[in-house]
């Protein structure tokens, strides 16, 4: 198979809108200063996963010494 290769310096459609709208929403008052705030919320955030995950509910398992025969 041929990989499909990409002109160096050229970035694509999406990544140059995303940049565009970044861009944009940067120059609105008040937006940079709500994404660290809302950034240093996720890092807080993702350091109660390991909690999260040692208190949900367990999966309960039932085991035998005996086999269902159908």
């Amino acid at each position: 198979m041929k990989r499909a290769t990409k002109a160096k310096g050229k970035k694509p459609t999406r990544q140059q809108q995303r940049d565009v709208l970044l861009e944009r929403a940067l120059a609105r008052p008040g937006v940079k200063e709500v994404m660290e705030v809302y950034g240093g919320w996720q890092k807080a955030d993702s350091g109660l996963d390991s909690y999260r995950s040692a208190v949900k509910e367990p999966m309960i398992v039932t085991t035998t010494n005996r086999t269902n025969a159908w």
